[in-house]
């Protein structure tokens, strides 16, 4: 069998990767295109890092492995809790191999925290739980976060920049992180390559892809509503100079290892501009009497939560953050969404994700006020409240232009199926682009706007409050050795490593994990964290908030 080189570009967009490889730009990239299956690779639905990930790892939809989002809501009480690998239904195709005899390794892909006991090592995600370095718990076995002292002149870190303040130099700041990151995660791979023995399967993520696109998009892009001529000529290229600085790196490991027959690329999903127009979906539906806001000063603890959160500095906002109680953060995260809300006058309500906007139905049973039937009983009346809420959003029009702001809403049996199905919200909203350029879906407030615009000062967007570069439907893949055939074509993401696996003669072993028979001797995460309950959530529910994923 093939021994492979399996790298991810999280976000790697179709529109920069293929036309500079077409320009000279990213040679080792060409060099691998001209004998790869290569194109376009279809993203999970809705296009975003956790469920596309899995999905690339599992080689099943997210209505099999149970992953939609950062955070699963627990059923009954409105609280949310952040989610990770022990939630994942199926079992990852490094697991597998690593079972099958193969030395594998996986190197910082995210939702595998805890790290599991590989062959040949892994390194957990950005979801793991801390703020800014790469915590000791997150290399398993532990040898490997003292390789990464030994060799790197600073700790490995997934977060060298704070994405929640822009003050003066940042962009400045950023683009150096960004490359420094890069270069460190390289060095820390070329190390691992040769000091070990040989691995049959390595792979290696790099996030920087994806951080670059969200905050360099619009000076990247002319066209953009958003684009700053004033900071063009010096960070129009950041995005181009990470993308080169990503080839460089896939050059290095090939020549540090000539003997990888085989090369996996992929990216989770792809990436387009965002536009200066904001949505607050729940202040939309207050307004259509489907959500109701509580009175008084509670309302506006939303609010004041998200506000703290972006003024007081990132050491700081760890350091309360992992001394909080666990149910005391899960109660602030949920208050900074929903406190307002009143579920006993909703119908329905948002989560506001800007990178997947969904609705979830305020329904009995589930939900601790429900107001809407469930079961059977409960049918008719509940199709006659979704036909009020699908009229209404499909109502709303954009005052700049006129054009409906929401396209369709998509049930949840029409993009999640599976045994974990009912992880998934009851509706995607489908938003128009205009012009081809996303709307920012950002937090109501009680009595306050559904449609606002960004004002020129805030067009460079830090997390949370609007990025420049939203997620799109397609990322990238590239796809070469022996059984695969070269040539332009696209893919779905979860289908990439079952067909790799196929091609190097493991058909077999996919078809009993995809009847859910993995074989003997997998290695399933048992581990707890060596943080307390108190660290290891408060922390990771931190990290996210840094990276803007959560409020």
């Amino acid at each position: 069998m093939s021994r492979t080189l399996c790298l991810g570009l999280d976000g790697a967009t179709p529109q920069f990767l293929f036309r500079w490889m077409e320009e000279g730009h990213l040679p080792n990239l060409a060099a691998l295109r001209d004998r790869a299956e290569w194109g376009a690779l279809h993203s999970t639905r809705p296009a975003m890092t956790l469920p596309a990930w899995s999905s690339f790892l599992t080689g099943t939809l997210p209505g099999e492995h149970g992953i939609f989002d950062f955070t699963m809501r627990e059923p009954g009480t409105g609280r949310l809790r952040v989610v990770d690998a022990r939630d994942r239904m199926r079992p990852t195709i490094p697991e597998v191999l690593s079972a099958a005899g193969e030395r594998v390794g996986s190197f910082f892909f995210p939702t595998t925290w805890p790290p599991v006991g590989l062959s040949g090592g892994q390194v957990s995600g950005f979801d793991s739980p801390v703020a800014t370095l790469v915590p000791p718990e997150a290399f398993e076995p532990r040898a490997l976060f003292d390789l990464s002292r030994e060799v790197l002149e600073r700790p490995l870190a997934f977060a060298a920049i704070d994405e929640l303040r822009k003050d003066v130099d940042w962009e400045e700041r950023a683009e150096v992180a960004l490359l420094e990151g890069i270069a460190d995660k390289e060095r820390f791979a070329l190390e691992l390559i040769r000091r070990s023995p040989p691995y049959d399967f390595f792979a290696l993520l790099f996030g920087e892809s994806d951080t670059v696109a969200h905050h360099f998009w619009h000076l990247a892009d002319p066209s953009s509503p958003r684009h700053l001529p004033e900071l063009a000529p010096r960070f129009g290229g950041v995005i181009r100079r990470v993308y080169e600085r990503l080839d460089l790196a896939l050059g290095r490991i090939l020549e540090a290892d000539p003997g990888f027959e085989s090369v996996v690329i992929a990216s989770d999903h792809g990436f387009g501009g965002s536009g200066d127009r904001i949505l607050h979906i729940n202040s939309y539906l207050a307004e259509q009497g489907l959500l109701g806001w509580k009175p008084g000063p509670i309302g506006q603890l939303g609010g004041a939560l998200r506000d703290l959160a972006r003024v007081v500095p990132s050491g700081l906002r760890e350091h309360l953050v992992r001394r909080l109680p666990e149910r005391l953060i899960t109660e602030l995260d949920g208050a900074s969404r929903f406190a307002a809300v009143d579920f006993g006058e909703t119908l329905c309500f948002s989560d506001e994700r800007d990178y997947a906007p969904s609705l979830w139905l305020n329904l009995e049973g589930r939900e601790a006020r429900g107001k809407v039937p469930s079961g059977s009983k409960g049918a008719e009346r509940r199709a006659q409240i979704v036909a009020r809420i699908t009229r209404a959003l499909l109502d709303w029009r954009d005052p700049i232009d006129g054009g409906p702001v929401v396209q369709g809403l998509v049930p949840r049996e029409d993009y999640a199926q599976g045994p974990a199905a009912d992880r998934a919200p009851d509706f995607l909203i489908e938003l128009r682009r205009p012009q081809d350029y996303t709307y920012c879906v950002l937090p109501s407030e009680p009595g306050g706007p559904s449609f606002s615009t960004l004002s020129r000062e805030d067009w460079s967007g830090a997390k949370g409050a609007g990025m420049a570069g939203s997620h799109r439907e397609d990322g990238v893949y590239l796809l070469s050795g022996p059984g695969i055939e070269p040539g332009r074509r696209d893919a779905r993401i979860e289908e990439l490593l079952p067909r790799w696996m196929r091609a190097r003669g493991q058909g077999d072993l996919w078809a009993q994990v995809a009847q859910g028979n993995p074989g003997d001797g997998l290695v399933r995460s048992s581990v707890e964290s060596s943080f307390s309950s108190v660290e290891d959530v408060g922390a990771l529910q931190e990290r996210l908030s840094a990276l803007g994923y959560l409020p």
